[in-house]
């Protein structure tokens, strides 16, 4: 059977687009399947932490070029899913009433405007954490095209 191809747009939404849904932004597009656009975004924008920045740099993954950045950069008409990261989403009035919408846990530690003080293992764990997440996100994309 010939493998389909779909187009996805897929938003990661947290509050400030420092941390975490920088973190799932990166690994994406790291793993992301041909067609698929990543895209992430904070209810309001903050700047990202160097440490996080290192974080990622750990597993090979550059995260040059990306920057925080408000609903208003991305194009939300376009989004096919938004994993919002704790209740982001609920923030947010303008996202598209077609777009399947994924809640992800966001730790004690890293909640808005605390990954700037968390220690780098507290990073380091939920980059980790999100990295299988990511993996088993683009595994559902996979079997869905078969």
């Amino acid at each position: 059977m010939r493998r389909g191809h779909i187009d996805r747009n897929i938003l990661f939404l947290c509050e400030d687009n420092s941390c975490l849904s920088q973190i799932a932004e990166a690994a994406a597009k790291h793993l992301a399947p041909p067609r698929t656009r990543i895209f992430s975004a904070g209810v309001k924008p903050s700047t990202i932490p160097a440490h996080v920045i290192q974080a990622m740099q750990e597993l090979g993954i550059s995260m040059s070029g990306q920057k925080s950045k408000g609903l208003a950069e991305v194009p939300i008409q376009d989004i096919d899913l938004v994993v919002s990261f704790g209740d982001a989403h609920k923030k947010c009035d303008n996202l598209p009433g077609r777009a399947k919408v994924e809640t992800w846990p966001v730790s004690k530690e890293l909640k808005p405007e605390q990954a700037s003080f968390a220690p780098i293992s507290a990073i380091r764990d939920e980059r980790d954490e999100i990295d299988k997440r990511v993996f088993a996100l683009f595994l559902d994309h996979w079997r869905n095209t078969t």
